[in-house]
């Protein structure tokens, strides 16, 4: 499921389930950013246990995510 707010988008990969963020991992400071400009829009969330629960997009979601999940967003 994907939510948008007026900062970009959230991927929420365990929908349902109210898991905490441990820890945030930015993708933009991979040194294959400079290489793949979508990167610099991502940053993985992780739970307790260190597994991906959702995935925040920055900035313009549309340059990041596909049409599809945008669309089924807006339709809410």
């Amino acid at each position: 499921m994907v939510t948008l707010d007026d900062g970009g988008a959230y991927v929420h990969l365990m929908p349902g389930e109210a898991s905490i963020v441990r820890e945030s991992i930015p993708l933009d400071e991979l040194d294959a950013a400079d290489r793949v400009p979508t990167l610099d829009a991502l940053t993985l969330d992780l739970d307790h246990y260190g597994r991906l629960i959702g995935i925040r997009v920055a900035g313009a979601p549309d340059s990041v995510l596909l049409p599809a999940l945008l669309d089924a967003a807006r339709a809410g």
